[in-house]
């Protein structure tokens, strides 16, 4: 009786094979997870370095306004082209288990080929289109580069994802929902990668580990499905060969400065690296002979070569906080949240200011102090986050605190909210006096007054100067001053403070004629929390006039 089931259940068991209801084969599941897991590698690579390569075009919030919805819609496209793949499989006459192995170790195989063809040839295509940046603008430019960036990986993905799904769930009814499910677990795996390791790698080189990655997975889906064909591995082979091209060609891709940075340029590059906030350089305009220090599309700040004078006159508004009536305390001490090129922290430390610096990013300090003179003798130093540094300090540990984060566009908007304010007072002296630097336009009073509002929560006086109240829908720095104590200057005391012919003098004997007023109706605003905090997307707005500010700025080539 029992010999006579054996026969029986081998022919069961190979029925379910050619009918497809079994499971897939070993080498078909390898092949599936080693698609899934370079999609999860591909994306989370991608979803770091893509905003990140298109950051000194556009800026840091307009390359990443609409680039994980971008991801979102490619995945949807790939899975639909997977969905679509699998359908036609299903209804073939030979749509068996056997034949429905092979089509999904094809299928991943050549997603994956595209995938590492496409992303290996990104920078060349994005090099054409950084070109067109001016006649694409701030809102298209992204988006389209965006497409031709990071399309090709993210397609791939959801196609892998919808492929391999669907084939677990072959000989049901739920390969449509199977398929959906795929593509939903694969942002998801996105979603996760995109704060793991992938940060490690900078744009070009992060562009190119994806295209390698893509290629070797291709190379050991064939070698495992035993199609050992040489025609197979052609597609990984050009992959290889264009990204070996482009890392010996392209200058993004290299590291520190080389001669085809400055071929051809009326700037002439001294230092370049890639660090915490984006590429950092330092380049001489001989035209107009400054000297400016850039972090991505930002200028942190520049001096004239002739007189080493900030060409930000701004800047120099943060020396205001030692000519505040009634102070000047004894053993002066002063916090710079954000360095820049070093105009405040230069000028406190040379009227013998104790000087603290917190700054994100280590090249953005090596730069101010190898190329604009700030001084190495500074009290402290400390190449950290700076809501970190000040959630940290010791009770009123300053009588001063300059706060000017600004770059790329926009504000890092958790030190502007109502916890962050609460600190920066804690660790001010009683009468201490604060000095904070916000980027917008003089028209989006909405912004304006719940910054000026969150700062009340903690101080009781407030004022505000702008740097320019001339045009109301241009970029302007405005310079927040809060205390505890009435913010009044002695009459004459900002026009006495510097030579009258020197940039600082000029600068600070107007400041008081461009007091911006910062009153407002109290039912209209609300404190800006960490829970809540609309900076990013209010200042998407003001993001599209800096670009085009730093358009007629600086020329294209720069």
């Amino acid at each position: 009786m029992s010999s006579a089931k054996r026969p029986n259940k081998a022919k069961a068991k190979a029925t379910a094979s050619e009918d497809g209801s079994g499971g897939p084969r070993a080498t078909t599941a390898a092949a599936m997870a080693i698609g899934l897991a370079t999609s999860t590698i591909m994306l989370s690579t991608i979803l770091q370095v893509g905003p990140a390569y298109l950051e000194p075009i556009y800026g840091n919030v307009l390359a990443h306004q609409w680039f994980a919805s971008g991801i979102v819609v490619c995945m949807a496209v790939g899975a639909a082209l997977g969905s679509r793949l699998w359908r036609g499989l299903t209804t073939a006459p030979t749509a068996g288990g056997s034949e429905a192995d092979a089509r999904t170790e094809r299928a991943i195989g050549a997603a994956l080929d595209v995938a590492a063809l496409l992303t290996a040839l990104a920078p060349w295509r994005t090099a054409l289109l950084f070109q067109e940046s001016r006649r694409l603008g701030p809102v298209w430019g992204p988006v389209v580069t965006h497409v031709s960036l990071a399309a090709p990986v993210a397609a791939a993905s959801g196609f892998i994802a919808a492929v391999s799904v669907a084939r677990l769930a072959h000989g049901g009814k739920a390969a449509w929902a199977a398929a959906c499910v795929g593509a939903v677990a694969a942002a998801m795996w996105a979603g996760h990668g995109a704060a793991g390791a992938a940060g490690a790698y900078g744009g070009c080189q992060g562009l190119l580990l994806v295209a390698g990655y893509a290629a070797l997975s291709s190379v050991m889906v064939r070698l495992l499905g035993r199609r050992r064909r040489l025609l197979l591995l052609a597609a990984p082979a050009v992959a290889a060969v264009f990204c070996v091209l482009t890392l010996g060609s392209d200058p993004r891709c290299a590291s520190g400065v080389t001669a085809r940075n400055n071929a051809g340029s009326a700037y002439h590059m001294l230092s370049r690296a890639e660090s915490a906030t984006g590429w950092v350089t330092v380049s001489d305009e001989a035209e107009r002979r400054i000297r400016v220090l850039r972090s991505g599309h930002s200028i942190l700040g520049g001096h004239w070569n002739e007189t080493q004078e900030s060409i930000f006159g701004v800047f120099y508004y943060a020396d205001a906080v030692r000519l505040v009536a009634g102070r000047r305390p004894e053993n002066e001490r002063a916090l710079i949240i954000g360095l820049g090129i070093g105009v405040a922290a230069r000028s406190l430390h040379e009227q013998g200011v104790r000087v603290d610096v917190v700054e994100l990013d280590p090249a953005v300090y090596r730069a101010a102090v190898d190329f604009f003179g700030l001084p190495r003798s500074l009290h402290g130093v400390y190449l950290q986050d700076g809501r970190r540094f000040i959630d940290d300090a010791a009770d009123a540990s300053y009588d001063y605190i300059v706060h000017d984060v600004f770059t790329g566009g926009s504000v890092p908007a958790v030190l502007f909210s109502q916890s962050a304010v609460a600190q920066l007072s804690r660790i001010l002296a009683p009468r201490g006096v604060l000095a904070m630097n916000y980027v917008g336009t003089l028209s989006d009073t909405r912004t304006m007054h719940h910054v000026a509002h969150t700062l009340r929560s903690a101080f009781a006086h407030v004022r505000c100067f702008a740097e320019s109240t001339k045009d109301p829908v241009g970029v302007t720095n405005m310079m927040f001053f809060a205390s505890q104590a009435p913010i009044s200057f002695a009459p004459g005391a900002l026009r006495r403070y510097a030579d009258p012919d020197s940039i600082r003098g000029h600068v600070l004997a107007g400041m008081e004629a461009n007091e911006v007023s910062v009153a407002y109706d109290e039912q209209s605003v609300r404190l800006i929390t960490d829970a809540w905090n609309p900076l990013p997307k209010w200042l998407a707005p003001a993001a599209q006039v800096h670009w085009h500010a730093m358009r007629g700025m600086f020329p294209d080539e720069y």
